[in-house]
C-alpha cells in the first residue's frame, strides 16, 4: 500500500516521473494549498521498489511493507535490492 501525506506533498510530481511502472497520476483537483497532488492510480502495478519514497524531497510518500525485509540479518544489501545492489 502506498501512502501519500497530502500535508507534506508540495506537488513536485517526482514520484510520477521516477516510477517506472506508471503507478501515479496527477489529480485534476487542487488541494487547499492550490496544488495538484499525485495519487495512486494503478496500485496493482506497484512492485514496492521504494524509488518514489526515496525520490520524494518532502518525505511525503510511504511504501507500506508488511515488514522491512531488507533490514533482516544476513541480507547483503543496503536498502532495497530493487533499488541498489550495494553491499553493507
Amino acid at each position: 500500500m502506498i501512502i501519500i501525506d497530502e500535508e507534506l506533498c508540495k506537488g513536485c510530481h517526482l514520484c510520477l516521473f521516477m516510477c517506472y511502472k506508471n503507478v501515479y497520476a496527477i489529480s485534476p483537483d487542487v488541494n487547499k494549498k492550490g496544488v495538484q497532488l499525485p495519487f495512486v492510480n494503478f496500485e496493482d502495478r506497484c512492485t514496492k521498489c521504494g524509488t518514489c519514497e526515496i525520490a520524494c524531497p518532502d518525505q511525503a510518500i510511504t511504501v507500506d511493507l508488511p515488514e522491512n525485509w531488507w533490514m533482516k540479518d544476513g541480507n547483503d544489501v543496503n536498502f532495497n535490492p530493487n533499488f541498489t545492489k550495494g553491499k553493507k
